[in-house]
This record gives C-alpha cells, structure tokens and sequence, in this order.
C-alpha cells in the first residue's frame, strides 16, 4: 500500500493505525453465553504493534478473531505471514486507552505492508515536535 492508497482509506472513512509489527500470540478462548450456558470457543490472535506518534513510541495490543472455519491454533498460526520489524496499515474496528496501553480490534481485512515510507529520524517537512 502506497501513502496515497492509504491516505484514500483514511478519508474514505475508515479507522486505520500505522504501526511496526513486533510479534504475535494466537490461543484458543472462549466465554460462557448467559442465555444459553453454552461454552463459546474461538481462535484469537493477539499482536504488538509500535507506533511512533509525537516524539514517542507506543504499544498497541490488537485482537483478531479468526473465522469458525479455522478450528485450531495451528491452523491460524500458519496464517500468519508478517514480517517483524516491517511496517504494516491495520484498519480498525475500535479502539481504546486502557490502564495506559492502546487496546484495538482489527476488522476482517489483512493488514497491508506500507511502501514509500522514508525511516528517516524526522517528521516531515514543516512540522514541529510536540512539547
């Protein structure tokens, strides 16, 4: 994905976050429904996500529910294909701030790998740092 692709995203409305994908844990959970009593089982990824924003780097912990289709952690561990220290856009379906770390839900979609982006150690042209 290229910024222009991404800044169309972004004014299309949708809630993305740009961030340098650290590592990921998937794990089976699951939940007890009140109505029913029925145990819900699922398959969930967690994954660690570094953003820099201002002149400071943050985590942000996203959740991603997989399919009923995919029946075991293995199954959805082979599934995973990104790249530590790579840069990825990840379009979400909430976000919050919780005791300090920025907790998101990822939508449906794969998140893409960003191209064209400068690792340069300054933000761009104009633009101040935050005091």
């Amino acid at each position: 994905m290229t910024t222009a692709e991404l800044l169309q995203r972004v004014l299309e409305g949708f809630i993305v976050i740009v961030g340098e994908y650290r590592g990921s844990n998937v794990e089976l959970a699951g939940y007890v429904d009140r109505k029913t009593g029925c145990a819900i089982q699922y398959i969930r990824a967690t994954h660690l996500i570094e953003i820099t924003w201002f002149d400071r780097i943050d985590r942000v912990l996203l959740t991603q529910a997989f399919p009923e289709t995919v029946t075991t952690v293995e199954q959805a561990h082979a599934t995973l294909s990104y790249q530590r220290g790579r840069k990825y856009v990840f379009y979400l379906e909430w976000f919050k701030r919780e005791r300090g770390t920025l907790l998101a839900r990822l939508l449906p979609s794969e998140p893409e790998p960003i191209e064209g982006l400068e690792e340069a150690g300054c933000p761009p042209g104009g633009w101040a740092p935050a005091p």
